[in-house]
């Protein structure tokens, strides 16, 4: 069973209630925190890492808040889960010794790994909002 991590799965919620703002207009860090009950700070942390990576942008001031980023709601879950948990890596060769089995290992997680992003990339924030 894949493991979703707190931090990917409250980053998600955090993108869909600003996609689905329909203005596109800012939302308070406060009132996302309410409204999708996360601790403020790890909702701080979060969306630093989404700005960081250029998925949102912040805006200070009592005025200010939260909004999407350039991409908008072609963001991708592909693109949140990267920002937050980083590319999926595939283990390396550990020995100098080669042996057919570890070779049969690293190439299934190689292709194990394309798979998964290739899934991740078919979700885009537009797509998800527009089901709800």
């Amino acid at each position: 069973m894949l493991k979703v991590s707190r931090r990917l799965n409250y980053g998600l919620q955090l993108m869909l209630a600003l996609a689905s703002e329909v203005d596109g207009g800012s939302k308070s860090t406060a009132l996302i925190a309410e409204k999708l009950n996360i601790p403020l700070p790890f909702l701080h942390q979060i969306a630093h890492t989404l700005q960081q990576n250029g998925l949102i942008k912040a805006t200070p001031g009592p005025r200010g808040g939260l909004r999407l980023g350039q991409k908008g709601t072609n963001i991708t879950l592909y693109d949140i889960f990267n920002a937050l948990e980083g590319q999926f890596s595939v283990p390396t060769i550990e020995s100098d010794k080669e042996t057919t089995e570890n070779e049969i290992a690293f190439e299934l997680w190689k292709e194990v790994g394309s798979k998964f992003s290739n899934i991740l990339k078919e979700y885009k924030l537009a797509d998800l909002i527009q089901n709800e």
